[in-house]
């Protein structure tokens, strides 16, 4: 098995790229400076987004793409939407070039749970209409642009990734904030958090490659969402740290550009088509996740 990351040398990224390596899959990594990228077979450039290189490839993984966390002033937001959308219509325009057979067959397009929008205690699984909203917009027309590769006869998979829990990502933020004992929950903590544990993650991404029954959406989520006030008390407790300051409300709402959407919006989301692919989590439940990456 070839594939294509891009993104490879991010936090996802490279938990993918690390186990495809110990499948002893090739993997050819995608930068936009086009510098090699550490584990990885090859190292192609997206800096000409009229040439990129495809050819070869068994199948292309998507991660890259404008962080989400920062201000979302309206500069940050174009930036945020031109690097998904652009980026994905580029591979899927590069792959109509490309013959037949040596197209990649499967095409696998990160997208999120921001897709659903705020939700409260509302169950959501992949057939759950979209939210309203800079995300659900956003994820919508993200997962649409990556369809058209549909058209070419390439196997199309969205997995709609949660919150991820490792090292790095939100965690290395949050780590010392609640380590100083001034973490607390995000307003009143009853919103729903979805999340996944990074390697449970990367091992759904590529089960998305290798697995050609699995097409369209895919929740990549833990069986079991907590509210924030719940996260907060583990999260705390792992740590052997008390969770006593609350963020307001009011504030979380007042962050520039709508951001606050990201700190409240309440996604209840259920993995119903990774649960019925069998797919064995290592990492269901949140405090044997957090006690994995804080004490592992």
């Amino acid at each position: 098995m070839k594939i294509g990351i891009t993104g490879a040398s991010g936090f996802l990224g490279g938990e993918i790229l690390s186990q495809a390596r110990e499948k002893s899959w090739e993997v050819v990594a995608f930068s936009r400076s086009g510098n090699p990228v550490e584990g990885a077979d090859e190292t192609r450039s997206l800096e000409d987004r009229e040439n990129i290189n495809l050819e070869g490839l068994d199948g292309v993984i998507h991660l890259a793409g404008e962080p989400i966390v920062g201000l979302w002033t309206k500069d940050k937001k174009r930036r945020i939407r031109d690097s998904r959308i652009d980026l994905t219509g580029d591979l899927v325009q590069t792959m109509a070039g490309i013959s037949r057979t040596r197209r990649p067959a499967v095409f696998v397009c990160a997208s999120a749970v921001g897709y659903y929008g705020d939700r409260g205690d509302e169950w959501l699984d992949e057939e759950t209409d979209p939210g309203f909203g800079f995300l659900p917009g956003l994820c919508r027309e993200w997962e649409e642009t990556a369809a058209d590769a549909t058209r070419l006869g390439v196997r199309v998979v969205h997995p709609r990734i949660g919150l991820v829990l490792g090292r790095e990502g939100l965690l290395r933020r949050l780590r010392p904030i609640f380590r100083f004992g001034l973490g607390g929950r995000l307003g009143s903590g009853r919103q729903w958090m979805s999340w996944i544990h990074v390697e449970d993650l990367a091992r759904l991404f590529l089960t998305c490659v290798e697995e050609t029954r699995l097409h369209g959406r895919v929740n990549c989520v833990s069986p079991e969402p907590v509210r924030n006030r719940e996260f907060t008390q583990v999260y705390a407790s792992v740590l052997r740290r008390k969770a006593i300051l609350p963020a307001p409300e009011w504030l979380l709402k007042s962050l520039p550009g709508g951001m606050g959407e990201l700190f409240m919006a309440s996604q209840r989301v259920d993995p119903v088509v990774a649960k019925a692919f069998g797919f064995d989590y290592s990492f269901p439940r949140l405090e044997e996740a957090l006690r994995d990456i804080e004490e592992g």
